[in-house]
């Protein structure tokens, strides 16, 4: 039987509860929805990891101050956002969680880069005229496959459940 998350669902109620207070379009900037997400992980991990089980009561006192960082002075925003990421990253290092579609990009880019590079390469080393046709080529082929394998790679960790 699973964890009944317990903690995480408390948590979860009083930042609905919150969320009155909390201007809508800052709602979504400030990615109220994933800290949500990262109570419900911090709960399931704070089991087996001391680290987790202290970000329990640091994740407590930023929602307990959630609408004053919000709507609060800039350098409140900022202190909001360097909290949350010490505890992002911590989920990311330690437990190997990523963000949706992270290697999607993060494989797109590497393709379209290399993709660009090699055909580009080759059409130049082959007559100079045809570098703009081969770069445009290297470019969309790369960034194709970059793509497919980003999300077969997106797929695996969405099926391990490790996607924040």
């Amino acid at each position: 039987m699973g964890k009944l998350k317990v903690w995480s669902k408390k948590m979860n109620n009083e930042i609905d509860l919150k969320k009155e207070e909390i201007y809508k379009r800052d709602y979504k900037f400030f990615k109220i929805d994933r800290l949500e997400r990262i109570n419900e992980r911090i709960d399931v991990f704070s089991d087996n990891c001391k680290k987790c089980e202290e970000y329990k009561a640091e994740i407590e006192d930023i929602i307990s101050k959630l609408p004053e960082y919000i709507n609060g002075s800039p350098r409140m925003r900022a202190e909001y956002e360097k909290r949350s990421e010490n505890i992002v990253r911590h989920l990311k290092t330690e437990h190997g969680l990523v963000p949706e579609q992270y290697f999607s990009s993060l494989y797109s880019f590497f393709g379209f880069t290399a993709g660009a590079l090699i055909l580009g390469a080759a059409a130049y080393l082959y007559n100079p005229g045809f570098l703009k046709w081969g770069l445009i080529t290297g470019f969309t082929f790369g960034l194709i496959a970059g793509r497919i394998t980003g999300n077969r790679k997106d797929k695996e960790k969405k099926k391990e459940n490790l996607i924040l």
